[in-house]
């Protein structure tokens, strides 16, 4: 689970941001007019709009969700912890996360159930300059590796250094927060760890060549990276929520499709939602690079590689219930600390909204 620091727009955004009401993002969408004939449906996003988020600006844009009758406010948080939180309490009808978040969440006793995959395979990343010499977890030993302050980082790269066979307590991990980038540029570090290559990557290879390992490559587990959480006691007492999150996830589906085909639609539709935090050439760069992780799918979406666009948003409860005995493993589930150390992965996904 990787929390996005992208800019130092986003940062002047977040700190802007103190309640949910205070922003919402409303897109120059087909489906942003008055509303008329479709049902309002609060979205709570992970961080300021991104390029992981194109298939939802893409169906937006387009009028997809109007096509399925509900009409999205897309919510920037001012904490990125608040997603389960609200939805749990019935402040958002959905929220953008992530699957170690959501098993944590459910293990804390919070409503939420994961409803389909945004994007189905990691991409939390090790990035590294070219220079460094680090083509593998091996060569992390008695290096610094920046960390972003999220607390899944540092038992992940001990088991990253055990898998490797080397001494976790070699490796230095410094939090710099949203300076991931500034970090290893500036030479603070040698690696920095929790980016993605379909962003931060982007960012950095147009100023020094560079080494991406991904999850994969550091032996971690699969997992989807990021996922759409809803309220499961709302969803089997609410026939009304159930068919606007089913409408809101069907749009979803069409946007994905639409910007996987044609990725200049999904540049348009990303455009005015990221003006200032994004250099408009890095955008188009950012979108191929994430409509080529969608293409490719991933095990943990339970879709086969290349049928992303026919499979949108699958989860396989098999791997989200693997996913929980690797977090428990390691020390991400702890009784101790007020947690269902005992759950089962499987029981916090479903796929039972999803378009047919």
């Amino acid at each position: 689970m990787t929390t996005r620091f992208t800019t130092s727009a986003s940062a002047v955004l977040v700190a802007a941001c103190t309640a949910l009401s205070a922003c919402s993002t409303d897109g120059d969408s087909a489906s942003s007019g008055d509303g008329a004939g479709t049902d309002q449906v609060s979205v709570l996003l992970d961080w300021n709009p991104n390029p992981d988020h194109l298939a939802m600006y893409t169906a937006d844009h387009t009028g997809a969700y109007a096509d399925h009758g509900v009409d999205p406010e897309f919510i920037v948080p001012g904490n990125t912890a608040d997603a389960a939180k609200e939805v749990s309490l019935g402040h958002a009808d959905l929220a953008v996360s992530y699957e170690t978040d959501t098993i944590l969440a459910a293990a804390q006793g919070l409503d939420v159930v994961s409803v389909g995959a945004l994007i189905p395979t990691p991409l939390n990343s090790l990035i590294t300059k070219k220079s460094s010499g680090i083509t593998t977890a091996k060569d992390l030993a008695g290096r610094k590796v920046a960390g972003s302050g999220v607390p899944s980082q540092e038992p992940s790269m001990r088991f990253i250094a055990e898998k490797a066979g080397i001494d976790p307590d070699s490796i230095e991990m410094p939090n710099v927060q949203q300076n991931l980038n500034q970090a290893l540029l500036s030479d603070q570090v040698d690696a920095i760890f929790g980016a993605y290559p379909n962003i931060e990557g982007v960012e950095l290879a147009e100023q020094t060549e560079i080494t991406v390992l991904s999850a994969g490559d550091l032996g971690l587990p699969d997992s989807a990276e990021l996922v759409l959480i809803a309220n499961p006691t709302r969803l089997t007492q609410d026939a009304d929520y159930a068919q606007r999150v089913r409408g809101f996830l069907a749009g979803t589906a069409d946007g994905q499709t639409t910007a996987l085909g044609d990725s200049a639609t999904a540049v348009d539709a990303l455009t005015p939602q990221t003006e200032g935090a994004y250099d408009p050439a890095l955008l188009k760069k950012m979108v191929d690079a994430t409509v080529d992780i969608l293409r490719r799918g991933g095990s943990g979406s339970g879709a086969a590689a290349g049928a992303a666009s026919a499979d949108f948003g699958v989860q396989d409860p098999a791997t989200w219930s693997a996913y929980a005995d690797w977090m428990r493993k390691n020390g991400l589930l702890d009784a101790a600390a007020g947690q269902d150390a005992g759950i089962d992965g499987a029981s916090v996904t479903t796929n039972d909204y999803l378009p047919k």
